[in-house]
């Protein structure tokens, strides 16, 4: 087995690549068998490709943990978006990599796992995201032994993250989102259709930040009063941008409130004055979609004018969620009704394009408590 560089000119491909690797491996038969690798832009990459080709071949996991991580995500790619395995190796990079760099997969044992664990329990970051990148490197070590011979995953007999179980949350702190009346306020102090009509967007749909960013006119039908949520958009970094599927890859339909209705036909009078206008434009940002950067600077401008508390644009779906509650609530007590928990998330999870069970888990503590009803039953004793 060696790594060589092509000295016939006519056998290099059209990009000028021209290392290759030849090696003996044994077939499923137990015959010996020779191969010849396509040709490699460098001796590096042909190095790498060899290794990958004899441990898969010859079912021996002594292989460099990177070989196998760059293998794994590259298999990744041929199944979920673009924008769900770029963030996958950006978590790797940072919090996986450093670590396993210089292992090979099969000397990663329980003692190394927990003396990364302990690094990853230093990182101010959540737990969620902590086990985030647990899942990331027990994945890596799935494919190991599935595809290269691995024994065991070190990772996952290891175990997961656990929050703390001492610390006093109260419900307001669980989820943050601003009330309508808060929303009145900050909204009276943007100066601009285009950012007024944004947020009203994002305060009466609930939508990703993705799927704002994605909307094109095309996707709103003023005369049946609904939206078409079907892609989302992914900023990649220096300028690259992907537009997707949704995040669960669940088309929906939204149906509009006047005020929103209003909102968008008021901003889209304006648009239509440029002679180029197309459906096809996004929503906000024309030919060309607009930033998060640009989203983001001018959200907390706006909420520093206002002076009213500052969220993310993700808890502005917080905050859509608890206005419905809580209009939903408040009619349900006017019209003497059982407030009906389940029927409601039943309702909004397609509004929203969550499940259930994540819509119950996420925003349940924000219904009123049901002990004054186990009083009354209480009381008739």
């Amino acid at each position: 087995m060696s790594v060589h560089n092509e000295k016939n000119k006519s056998k290099w491909t059209k990009e000028g690549y021209h290392w290759y690797f030849s090696a003996r491996y044994k077939n499923a038969k137990g015959e010996t068998k020779q191969y010849k690798s396509k040709m490699y832009k460098d001796d590096t990459v042909a190095k790498i490709e060899e290794a990958k080709f004899l441990a898969r071949r010859n079912l021996t996991a002594t292989i460099e943990f990177r070989i196998v991580a760059d293998e794994y995500f590259n298999d990744l790619e041929k199944k979920r978006k673009g924008s769900t395995v770029s963030t996958y190796r950006k978590d790797y990079r940072n919090n996986i990599l450093p670590y396993f760099e210089d292992c090979f997969i099969n000397d990663i044992d329980i003692q190394k796992i927990r003396l990364w664990a302990l690094e990853i329990d230093f990182k101010t970051i959540s737990v969620a995201y902590k086990n985030k990148n647990h899942t990331i490197l027990c994945k890596i070590f799935d494919y190991a032994i599935k595809n290269f011979g691995l024994k065991d995953n070190p990772p996952r007999i290891y175990g997961c993250f656990e929050e703390k179980q001492d610390q006093v949350i109260k419900d307001e702190e669980k989820i943050r989102y601003i009330i309508y009346d808060e929303f009145k306020k900050f909204i009276s102090v943007i100066d601009k259709l285009m950012w007024k009509t944004f947020f009203i967007v994002a305060y009466f749909t609930g939508c990703r930040r993705g799927e704002i960013q994605a909307l094109t006119w095309e996707d709103i039908d003023f005369e049946k009063n609904e939206i078409s949520i079907n892609k989302t958009l992914y900023e990649e970094g220096k300028g690259k941008v992907e537009i997707t599927s949704t995040k669960n890859n669940l088309n929906r339909k939204i149906k509009m409130s006047k005020t929103l209705i209003d909102a968008l036909l008021i901003y889209k009078q304006e648009v239509m004055e440029y002679e180029d206008f197309k459906e096809s434009w996004f929503v906000f940002g024309n030919t060309r979609f607009l930033p998060k950067t640009t989203i983001d600077r001018n959200k907390d401008k706006y909420f520093e004018l206002s002076g009213v508390r500052r969220i993310t644009m993700h808890e502005f779906r917080h905050s859509h969620v608890s206005l419905l509650i809580n209009e939903y609530v408040l009619r349900c007590r006017e019209r003497e009704m059982k407030v009906d928990t389940a029927k409601f998330f039943l309702m909004l999870s397609n509004r929203m394009g969550h499940t259930i069970q994540v819509m119950t888990d996420t925003y349940m503590h924000l219904f009123p408590t049901i002990q004054d009803e186990i009083v009354d039953i209480l009381d008739s004793l």
